[in-house]
């Protein structure tokens, strides 16, 4: 009887288990907090920016630095051009939800009139989401945060445009655990509708959502490298001009010469000596006593100093394509990298563009998904980037083409079934 009550116990405890949520490991659901109990290391007593006065004035004169800088220093008007151009790479978008194809052309010619018209300047002409696009990454890059605003048409029905934000007029309040944005406008502070507000920083710190620009650690070494080139152009400009240096010996005094005399007479034989080097041409050759020399004055050692110079500005090129993650061969400076190592490089890089593609992509989603809830479409928009290069597909197919046969070679000889092979196959 004990047996038989302790296995229908047994059972119940099964049947409670299968039925009833997993319990974490580290002590069970109730024990996680509904609020943080941390504190914002930014919030101060009393008030209500967490931003600190001196940080937020210092993050506004940053990003107008950072737009000088952009316009008119090459290297670092490249690095942005760069990024933006790689990040803008060719994309499309799917809807996802639904097999009635009227559905799906219905959503398709939606998405493409929002597209059409999405972008704020509209002189621009169908040209809405390329630039809609370029001005994100474009943004994102040199002031390290997208700010912008989306507004529907009057009668309320569908989006009619973005409108992009100046990144350095915003300012965050604390509202208990979430923060607020304003915008600094003409000494007015405006809140902004956070339903119809987006905002993304680059590499916000825990403590700090501003984003950080990508020529944050720039402007010490473009400030060197600048000041470099200033030097150059006057070393080389003064070192460039080759001169004649004419000497003149005075004439020796005669014994019964009054000094007005013999001043008279020395200042009448330089005025005259320099009146003929004046008058010399090219293929005339001066014909002097021999109180006359001429030195040649130009550049000595010119190859030496040459190099000298171009090794600094090298050094200082190389400094500012790190800070902004770029190679020099990248922006145009070719220094003899070999082919393999831009290759990686290049590698490298599109690694990056698909992480910073990733905002783009949730941004365009939101967008896009909101229209098709306005027109009242059950479609979901997911947004997709083409980042196939255009290089290296031999390599890429001779690679798949050995991947494929190891695992034909593994099935073949028993070493895994063809399930397992298939799976292998499907994996990326």
């Amino acid at each position: 009887m004990k047996i038989k009550n302790f296995l229908k116990k047994l059972k119940n405890r099964k049947e409670n288990l299968s039925v009833s949520p997993r319990v974490p490991a580290f002590g069970g659901i109730k024990n996680l907090p509904d609020k943080p109990l941390s504190k914002n290391s930014l919030m101060l007593e009393g008030e209500d920016f967490i931003i600190p006065l001196a940080s937020q004035y210092d993050h506004s004169f940053r990003i107008k630095l950072y737009r000088f800088l952009r316009d008119n220093v090459p290297a670092i008007n490249s690095a942005i051009w760069t990024w933006t151009r790689l990040s803008c790479a060719p994309s499309s978008f799917k809807l996802k939800g639904s097999d009635d194809q009227a559905l799906l052309d219905q959503g398709n010619r939606i998405v493409s009139a929002l597209d059409r018209r999405i972008y704020q300047h509209s002189f621009y002409k169908f040209s809405g989401i390329e630039s809609l696009l370029s001005q994100f990454f474009y943004s994102l890059f040199t002031d390290g945060a997208v700010c912008g605003e989306l507004v529907l048409e009057p009668f309320r029905k569908r989006i009619g445009r973005f409108y992009f934000i100046d990144p350095s007029t915003i300012k965050f309040k604390s509202a208990g655990t979430d923060l607020e944005l304003y915008q600094e406008a003409d000494g007015e502070l405006i809140r902004l509708n956070k339903d119809s507000t987006y905002f993304f920083g680059l590499d916000p710190d825990s403590q700090d959502p501003r984003g950080k620009s990508l020529l944050s650690s720039i402007p010490f070494v473009s400030r060197i490298e600048q000041t470099l080139l200033n030097d150059m152009q006057k070393s080389m400009h003064n070192a460039g001009y080759h001169r004649l240096h004419v000497k003149l010996r005075p004439p020796e005094r005669f014994s019964s010469e009054s000094n007005e005399a013999y001043t008279k007479r020395a200042n009448q034989y330089f005025e005259d000596t320099l009146q003929m080097m004046k008058k010399l041409s090219v293929e005339d050759n001066p014909v002097t006593w021999n109180d006359v020399q001429v030195d040649y004055i130009g550049p000595q050692g010119s190859y030496a100093a040459t190099t000298s110079w171009y090794i600094n500005h090298k050094a200082l090129i190389e400094e500012i394509c790190t800070g902004v993650h770029l190679d020099p061969f990248i922006l145009g400076y070719s220094y003899g990298a070999p082919y393999s190592w831009a290759q990686i490089k290049y590698e490298l890089i599109l690694r990056n563009i698909i992480s910073i593609q990733a905002s783009a992509k949730r941004f365009m989603e939101w967008i896009h998904n909101l229209e098709l809830a306005l027109n009242g479409i059950n479609l979901e928009y997911e947004h997709l980037f083409d980042n196939r290069k255009t290089f290296g597909l031999l390599e890429q197919r001779q690679a798949e083409k050995l991947a494929l046969e190891n695992i034909i070679l593994k099935k073949n000889s028993g070493l895994i079934t063809e399930e397992e092979a298939k799976r292998e196959m499907q994996e990326p």
